[in-house]
């Protein structure tokens, strides 16, 4: 997911997923992390951080929203160096990645793997209230 020259970004968590439990949340943002780590980190980075290849992912003071998300994924910046990933990533998909990033960038999850960063290196737990509705 290289969306190489893009005026970055750190997630805002939208509406969509707020009345979500926390055990659903986590896998939204587990699912989110495998498909990263499918499609996007080859750019990205291992933990959103940015390479040369593309911008960190995990900046506060940059925002955007679920659909912003959603349409800048699925139809990609090709001047940028960045593809559409409309025929590979649903919605559904592309919505837990936004979680993912969401997550890191606004530093309730720690780098790595969600399944091995929670307490006592297990599960992660999603904060109580988080993602905020904007």
């Amino acid at each position: 997911m290289a969306l190489a020259g893009v005026a970055w970004i750190a997630v805002t968590p939208a509406r969509a997923q707020n009345a979500q439990s926390s055990s659903e949340m986590y896998q939204s943002v587990y699912n989110g992390w495998k498909w990263w780590h499918v499609y996007c980190y080859r750019c990205h980075g291992q933990d959103a951080l940015g390479t040369t290849l593309a911008p960190t992912l995990i900046d506060p003071k940059l925002k955007l929203t679920l659909p912003d998300f959603l349409r800048k994924v699925r139809n990609g910046n090709p001047d940028k160096g960045m593809q559409a990933w409309d025929k590979l990533l649903d919605d559904k998909q592309i919505t837990q990645l936004y979680y993912y990033v969401s997550a890191r960038a606004e530093k309730v999850l720690p780098p790595g793997r969600p399944d091995e960063v929670g307490p006592k290196g297990g599960q992660w737990v999603p904060p109580q209230g988080w993602p905020k509705s904007r």
